[in-house]
Order: structure tokens, then C-alpha cells, then sequence
């Protein structure tokens, strides 16, 4: 029961609880809070997805801290590079791609 806590449950009230405060807080909050809480609990569901021997490497953390800061950044509208536009929406890196990416990093942080 514990191993189903923590591989299934455990991620699972990560985004459930994340769900309702993004629900909640939707009208309430500037949408930029709004897209910072999205990206914070796709990455605690991603951290909460690894389990095991945590990495020490900070070299690794420091570059998946860069990525993750700068698709949160990307997303806000704070970064505009029109050619890594053109190539993002080429490939097909847009919304829910970025949702997955923010998953990514936050499973690979400790990996």
C-alpha cells in the first residue's frame, strides 16, 4: 500500500489540489500568477513521480532550472524570439507541449 502511495496517490493529490487552485483562484488572480501555478504544480508532479536515490549534481539542476525558467518565462510573454516562434510552432511546441516539458523537468531534477 505504501508503494501505491507513493508512485499513484501522492501525484494524484498533486493535481487534484493544483486543479482546484487554479480553478478557484482563476478569477481572482492576474493570469500570469495563474500560469506560474501551472507550471509549479506540473513540476511537484513531476518531482513526485521519481522516487528513488536523488541526484547531487548541480550541474544538471542548474541547466533543468534554466529550461524550466525559461519556457515559464516564454509562456508569460516575457521572452519573444521570432525564429524560435517559427521553429516552435513548426515542431509543435505550444501550450500542452509546455505542460509536459514543465512535467519533465521536474522529473528529471533529482534523476
Amino acid at each position: 500500500m505504501n508503494n501505491f502511495w507513493r508512485n499513484v496517490g501522492y501525484p494524484l493529490c498533486i493535481m487534484i489540489i493544483g486543479g482546484l487552485l487554479v480553478r478557484f483562484l482563476n478569477p481572482y488572480v492576474p493570469n500570469e500568477v495563474i500560469i506560474i501555478l501551472v507550471a509549479a504544480t506540473c513540476f511537484a508532479v513531476g518531482v513526485s513521480l521519481h522516487y528513488g536515490k536523488k541526484s547531487n549534481g548541480w550541474i544538471q539542476k542548474f541547466v533543468i532550472a534554466f529550461f524550466f525558467l525559461f519556457f515559464i518565462f516564454w509562456d508569460l510573454g516575457y521572452i519573444v524570439l521570432p525564429e524560435l516562434k517559427n521553429i516552435f510552432d513548426l515542431v509543435g511546441i505550444q501550450g500542452f507541449v509546455i505542460h509536459l516539458f514543465y512535467v519533465f523537468c521536474g522529473w528529471s531534477f533529482f534523476k
